[in-house]
């Protein structure tokens, strides 16, 4: 099983970029590569679906595993899942999208909040691109 920490930084203006960093551990917490990435804009509200998407990607040569994406981010799971509340029609389009792109990838995709989990978090955060 891969284990991959995503963290999504939104830009709050048109000019800026959106941050992507990741970093991509083995079963035995080895790590095996991570990067920092700058995305053209992406309205916030998104940043971390898109965070995903460009997850698989990142991922694509591990299809076969099983495959963990860890955020922290609890609404994201909400949105993947289908159960969050939100009436934002950019949100539930990008979600359906995303969940979309999931299910294609393949079915060993599995998603983890560290959201209000103190050791975790920090965790969390040493593990995302160490370099």
């Amino acid at each position: 099983m891969k284990k991959v920490y995503i963290l999504a930084t939104p830009a709050y203006h048109e000019q800026e970029d959106m941050i992507f960093k990741y970093g991509i551990y083995d079963e035995t917490d080895t790590f095996i590569r991570g990067e920092v990435v700058y995305h053209e804009y992406r309205k916030p509200a998104v940043a971390g679906l898109f965070s995903i998407i460009e997850g698989l990607k990142v991922v694509k040569e591990f299809r076969n595993e099983a495959i963990e994406f860890i955020v922290n981010d609890g609404a994201l799971l909400e949105q993947i899942h289908g159960t969050t509340e939100t009436k934002n029609r950019d949100v539930l389009k990008v979600a359906a999208l995303t969940q979309k792109k999931i299910n294609a990838f393949s079915h060993q995709i599995s998603l983890k909040s560290v959201a209000g989990q103190y050791e975790q978090m920090k965790n969390w955060e040493e593990k995302l691109c160490p370099v």
